[in-house]
């Protein structure tokens, strides 16, 4: 488990493994920026490009939105990592994610 505090503009989510449809692991760097949050949303944008293909296409995308329980809850599980913009020094720890 891991520690989990509040989210700002300009935080950097990632997942270095996408899983394809069949469930198996697929080689890609995805990585969402948070532009916009209302009190129960977070908006993203996402970046996502083949891991061994440094050359390769680019797919980027926005109006991304979901809950920030569920986000809260992938980090707190690792399934989605985040960066933080400024660092933790400043941040409050999020404990409920409901």
């Amino acid at each position: 488990m891991n520690e989990v505090y509040n989210l700002r503009i300009g935080d950097m989510l990632y997942n270095d493994k996408a899983y394809g449809t069949a469930g198996e692991v697929e080689s890609a760097n995805i990585v969402g920026i948070v532009y916009k949050m209302t009190p129960k949303y977070i908006y993203y944008a996402v970046c996502a490009r083949k891991h061994n293909d440094p050359d390769g296409d680019h797919f980027v995308t926005k109006d991304n939105r979901s809950k920030k329980s569920t986000i809260y809850n992938s980090i707190r599980k690792g399934t989605v990592g985040i960066s933080y913009s400024n660092g933790t020094k400043r941040r409050r720890k999020i404990e409920d994610f409901s």
